[in-house]
């Protein structure tokens, strides 16, 4: 670990370093904190910093990625590529004790601001595109359908052909544009009750921008699925997380159609992730997420709809 810090420079040769998951570290030395973190190739680094540096110009807040002493964004060690940025000091929007309306707003809000400025983003072409109901029918659907039983599968199977009918046409007008792919409450830093700090933009792609309020709004849910109160007021922070965006910009009327079928999707990815990874707990977890979910569709799409129209 020396050899690959030092490329940052000697003073870090010497730093403390604190894993803190797979791929992830957080970096001590002389009361500066950073964070080092494994990437697949170098090539995604480059429009990884690009992008980085022209969202910090437009006042997002992001962390920029470091130059080694070789002036590239990127350090080179065994076989793999690294990454160096300044830890953002605050508290992980997963930490906090719960998410009310005020939290649902004040995210709605940013990821619209984002949202924004990645829709102006100069190279778009730099990012592959992300496809999700093509990610679903080709993946998710049939790792999720080989694992569950016969009476989960014939449910999952009227879900599958609900959104079949009502997602297809829809899907083809939703607005594309490069978006996060990983906004979630752990990428989110708080201080004092504001958005400080927004994090990892390695998933960014180009995809249909519903996918970040959907994505968001699933991992709310995943926090206090369990806890009976905690997944009842999820419907208000649905409504609070749409007029948060909508106060910014707009949604459309086709993406108020689309918002439950989206979630469905995610929820699918998932299941398949979970179940790829051998940890059917999360697997299940997500398939009682999906299914309650389902069982909500009718309160939960005219509510949306109205929201957005609102």
């Amino acid at each position: 670990m020396k050899h690959l810090l030092e490329q940052w420079g000697q003073e870090l040769r010497d730093a403390e370093v604190t894993p803190l998951r797979t791929g992830v570290w957080q970096i001590s030395v002389a009361g500066e904190v950073f964070i080092l973190k494994r990437r697949s190739n170098r090539s995604r680094v480059w429009a990884e910093y690009d992008l980085i540096n022209w969202l910090i110009v437009h006042e997002q807040p992001v962390s920029p990625l470091l130059y080694t002493t070789k002036e590239v964004p990127w350090a080179e060690y065994d076989g793999s590529f690294y990454i160096l940025y300044p830890y953002l000091q605050g508290t992980p929007g997963d930490e906090l004790n719960h998410y009310d309306q005020s939290f649902a707003w004040t995210v709605g809000a940013a990821l619209a601001c984002l949202h924004q400025n990645l829709a102006s983003y100069g190279a778009t072409e730099e990012f592959p595109g992300f496809d999700v109901f093509q990610e679903v029918a080709s993946f998710a659907w049939p790792t999720v359908q080989g694992y569950l039983g016969p009476s989960f599968r014939h449910r999952l199977q009227d879900l599958e052909q609900g959104i079949s009918r009502n997602l297809i046409n829809p899907y083809e007008a939703l607005p594309r544009q490069l978006i996060h792919r990983d906004f979630h409450p752990g990428n989110l830093i708080f201080s004092d009750g504001s958005l400080v700090g927004i994090l990892d933009f390695d998933r960014v792609r180009v995809g249909i921008r519903l996918y970040d309020l959907c994505y968001l709004a699933t991992a709310v849910l995943s926090q206090d699925f369990e806890d009976l109160k905690g997944r009842d007021s999820w419907f208000i922070f649905v409504q609070s997380l749409i007029e948060g965006y909508g106060s910014v910009q707009p949604l459309t009327q086709t993406e108020g159609v689309s918002f439950l079928y989206v979630v469905y999707l995610i929820q699918f990815l998932f299941i398949a992730y979970q179940l790829d990874a051998g940890n059917t707990a999360l697997a299940d977890l997500n398939t009682a997420m999906l299914l309650w979910i389902n069982d909500q569709h009718e309160f939960l799409e005219p509510l949306i709809i109205k929201t957005i129209g609102s």
